[in-house]
């Protein structure tokens, strides 16, 4: 097999492991959950055609269930995160590109459904790290959920910076 090809920089180090997940956002403990985009404080994830995006949520009530989760113990991983859709699908990376999928039960389909919280700067703000692509994060591109590899930029830590609110269903 050919040798792995070597960067050509050095990559900055990515953010550390948050000390505990207690150190995380905790959504309300009966309810869903929302999760807002920092920087654009109006846009929730939200499923949509199968993929989720950052959208502006409206008053209808399935635009309201499409933007609420639930949050729950790792699949592949309990001290991380999973989260699903009112209808029981995983959020989860396929191709790098944050998807709703019901679970396979796959070891594949766990990992890619695993997201362990990071801290930033800012507290009170989440940041998910995939579980079997360390130092890619969940981040928000031209309004799409992605899992991008880590750059020390503000632009980075912008748009992979969220925050856990009521659901909004």
């Amino acid at each position: 097999t050919a040798p792995s090809p070597t960067p050509r920089e050095k990559t900055p180090e990515p953010p550390k492991a948050s000390p505990a997940p207690s150190k995380s956002p905790k959504p309300p403990s009966s309810s869903g959950i929302s999760i807002r985009a920092v920087n654009w404080s109006d846009r929730y994830w939200r499923v949509r055609d199968g993929y989720v995006r950052l959208d502006q949520i409206g008053s209808g009530s399935e635009q309201r269930e499409d933007a609420t989760f639930q949050r729950v113990a790792g699949l592949s991983d309990s001290s991380c995160y999973s989260f699903t859709t009112a209808d029981g699908r995983y959020l989860r990376h396929r191709s790098f590109v944050l998807v709703a999928n019901r679970n396979d039960g796959s070891s594949l389909f766990r990992q890619d459904a695993t997201f362990c919280p990071r801290v930033w700067s800012r507290s009170g703000t989440l940041t998910l790290e995939s579980v079997n692509y360390p130092g890619r994060f969940l981040r928000h591109r031209n309004f799409q959920l992605r899992l991008d590899p880590f750059e020390n930029s503000h632009q980075y830590y912008a748009d992979a910076s969220f925050e856990i609110v009521s659901g909004l269903d």
